[in-house]
């Protein structure tokens, strides 16, 4: 007792390094570990293998997230690190309910998709008018493709009314739709 413990002798030396262990397990111990090699503790979902059975433990925990303590309280995900959960919680959920319709129960993540939801499809507010004809529209991007596919870059007449398309194969489809005159296969 004397020796090991106040007097801090090793005894025993390893023969490959300049280690040296108070007991004789310890110096088995390193020579496993540190120049045998020996990994006793072999990974259950991988090939990977350890000395220490604590370096499998933080293994799982890391790379197969085997231990997810945080769980999601607003749907089933589960997380291994708290701050996983809090980005999870502040990116999918905090922003669902902010701001909900009071006619039909749908919820927007701004105010202002809010404000354009009701007025389009409630209210039906048509702001964006068409320069060229009687036609409106909730929304800019609708009254851009209409005037694009109804006004400009008329390229197309029907030859049997006074429609015309910006593009052949829409004038085609008109004409066998609406006229019949074109058969797919004539004899």
């Amino acid at each position: 007792h004397i020796e090991s413990v106040h007097e801090k002798i090793k005894k025993f030396q390893c023969s490959h390094c300049s280690r040296s262990f108070s007991y004789s397990g310890d110096l088995k111990k390193h020579i496993e570990a540190v120049h045998e090699k020996i990994k006793k503790f072999q990974c259950s979902y991988c090939s990977s293998s350890f000395s220490r059975s604590g370096n499998l433990k933080t293994h799982i925990e890391s790379v197969h997230e085997m231990i997810k303590n945080f769980q999601c309280s607003h749907c089933s995900s589960s997380f291994t690190r708290s701050g996983h959960l809090k980005a999870h919680i502040e990116s999918v959920h905090e922003k669902i309910k902010k701001f909900r319709c009071s006619y039909c129960s749908s919820y927007f993540t701004r105010s202002g998709s809010l404000k354009t939801h009701i007025e389009s499809v409630h209210e039906m507010i048509k702001k964006f008018k068409c320069s060229y004809c009687s036609k409106s529209f909730s929304y800019s991007g609708d009254l851009k493709k209409h005037i694009e596919a109804v006004h400009e870059n008329i390229n197309y007449q029907c030859s049997y009314c006074s429609s015309s398309f910006s593009r052949s194969g829409r004038l085609k489809t008109h004409i066998e739709v609406v006229h019949e005159k074109i058969k797919k296969y004539q004899c």
